[in-house]
């Protein structure tokens, strides 16, 4: 962990001198778990699952890029989590036992 701080330390140091806004987000945000389209909440997948296809807006994401996106919004400020947001909204209605999964994996394992 001391590198990771020592790294950390110095990129600090640099966006300071170079009058950079310098941002951490917590280590434990769910950046792999939430659509960085709409924000919708996949909940846990497994880490053999490389890519998604989102319930709510059907946009096919890659696993790591859409963590990136995620990583890039909430850097800026920016976060689709309700939570965050305010909203009072809470879904109504439980998935029935005859949904299918729109998981997906590109590679076909």
């Amino acid at each position: 962990m001391q590198g990771w701080r020592q790294f950390r330390t110095f990129c600090e140091v640099k966006s300071e001198k170079l009058k950079r806004d310098f941002r951490v987000i917590d280590r434990w945000e769910p950046t792999s778990q939430i659509c960085s389209g709409c924000g919708y909440p996949w909940g846990k997948i497994d880490l053999s699952v490389r890519s998604v296809l989102c319930l709510n807006c059907n946009t096919l994401a890659d696993r790591d890029e859409n963590a990136a996106q995620n990583i890039e919004m909430v850097g800026m400020g920016h976060r689709h989590d309700l939570k965050w947001t305010g909203s009072d909204c809470k879904t109504v209605s439980t998935a029935s036992y005859c949904e299918l999964s729109r998981i997906t994996d590109l590679q076909g394992r």
